[in-house]
């Protein structure tokens, strides 16, 4: 289905989206590639780069109809979702549909999928008011989260310990929010696990599953994602089946998934799910090497018309880690590691979000955490003396102000 007589259409092009766009290129199609920005990443490995904001369908859609692509997707930007549905449905490509694209990227939705289909969920309630998130706080007590119904990153997300924090979460919540409104739920407390899959034409997938640690400063943002295929404190079958149920009832015709859970009293509610890879490299690098799935390769393939039934996944004996880096604050004066990290075949891939002379400052979401690594080994205690070597060895120095 592949070669140089097809195209495709990739939209988003920042740095979590140039591994498609290279797995693309070396499956021998001609790639457009559209973003926002002049120098978006993505742009210098595309044969095009059209600029254009994700968010706006219209403006894609001229593009997708001055090239005629064969394909159009995107991978780790969960913005881009409803907009790829839009151009497959306007152009009669393969796509998810766009009640599938609002189903993965619209967490209300997702709320309520959960309750009327029987899935553990946590009581909630979309809010357009001050006033209506108050009464909800009243109704189930503190703390309590509140978010964007469809946002990404981690961007205007909170967990309420008090009335006091209402407004001033609120009113940040609702900046980041396409809609004018605010979802508030229930905290469930507990251990979060995040699950990648993928669904084939057939059936879907749980191809791997982390346990997931947060900041201690803000417990919104992941400071790490460890991959393992077991735990001996919880049953990864069972999250692994229910993952796979949710996505095949949701209706994905196909695609790659990534969900968080959280477990509470023996049961694991669903946190959010969408239908694309998870950020900073999971899908593309991740998912393979735990899985032994290429799942762009897959998601490019369905997206040309390619009919996928059963896949294959193999349990490798791999524990891997994203891990996030958290410096000291303040203007960085030096950096040291980052060669020995570049020659240590332990360590997948790494990268980090600021340059000499920047200022750093605790991450207050996803976006503007300081660096990451992916790390892996055969074992999880030598992956335990990995990560303990590496924030020996890679630290900044920062200057005195």
């Amino acid at each position: 289905m592949t070669g140089k007589d097809k195209s495709i259409m990739i939209v988003a092009g920042g740095e979590w989206q140039v591994p498609i766009i290279r797995k693309a290129k070396s499956m021998g199609l001609f790639v457009i590639n559209s973003n926002l920005y002049h120098d978006s990443p993505g742009f210098a490995i595309a044969d095009v780069g059209l600029v254009a904001n994700v968010l706006d369908r219209e403006r894609n859609l001229e593009f997708a109809r001055q090239y005629r692509p064969d394909a159009i997707v995107t991978d780790q930007s969960d913005i881009a979702v409803p907009t790829v549905a839009y151009l497959c449905s306007e152009l009669g490509l393969p796509g998810i549909g766009m009640e599938a694209a609002e189903l993965f990227t619209n967490k209300h939705a997702m709320r309520r999928f959960c309750r009327e289909n029987g899935f553990p969920t946590p009581d909630f309630r979309l809010c357009q008011s001050v006033e209506e998130v108050t009464r909800f706080a009243e109704r189930t007590g503190y703390p309590f989260v509140m978010k964007p119904p469809a946002n990404q990153s981690s961007r205007g997300v909170y967990k309420i310990g008090s009335r006091d924090e209402i407004p001033r979460c609120y009113a940040d919540a609702l900046e980041h929010s396409f809609d004018g409104s605010v979802l508030v739920e229930e905290f469930i407390d507990g251990p979060e696990f995040t699950v990648e899959g993928f669904k084939t034409h057939a059936r879907a997938y749980s191809l791997a599953v982390s346990l997931k640690r947060h900041f201690e400063h803000t417990e919104m943002v992941a400071s790490s994602l460890l991959y393992s295929h077991a735990n001996d404190s919880y049953d990864y079958g069972a999250l692994k089946k229910l993952n796979a149920d949710l996505v095949e009832r949701m209706g994905l015709p196909f695609g790659i998934t990534h969900a968080e859970y959280k477990h509470q009293n023996d049961r694991f509610y669903l946190v959010e799910i969408a239908a694309r890879g998870g950020g900073t490299k999971i899908s593309s690098h991740i998912i393979p090497e735990m899985s032994g799935v290429d799942a762009n390769e897959l998601l490019i393939r369905c997206a040309l018309g390619e009919e996928i039934g059963g896949i294959e996944p193999a349990e490798r004996p791999l524990h891997i880690i994203l891990d996030f880096f958290l410096f000291p604050s303040g203007p960085v004066r030096a950096m040291h590691g980052l060669d020995w990290m570049s020659h240590n075949p332990a360590i997948i891939d790494f990268g980090m979000n600021f340059t000499i002379g920047d200022t750093l400052l605790p991450p207050a979401d996803d976006r503007a955490r300081h660096g990451y690594y992916i790390a892996k080994s055969p074992t999880g205690d030598g992956l335990r003396e990995l990560c303990a070597d590496i924030h020996r060895r890679v630290r900044v120095e920062i200057r005195s102000r």
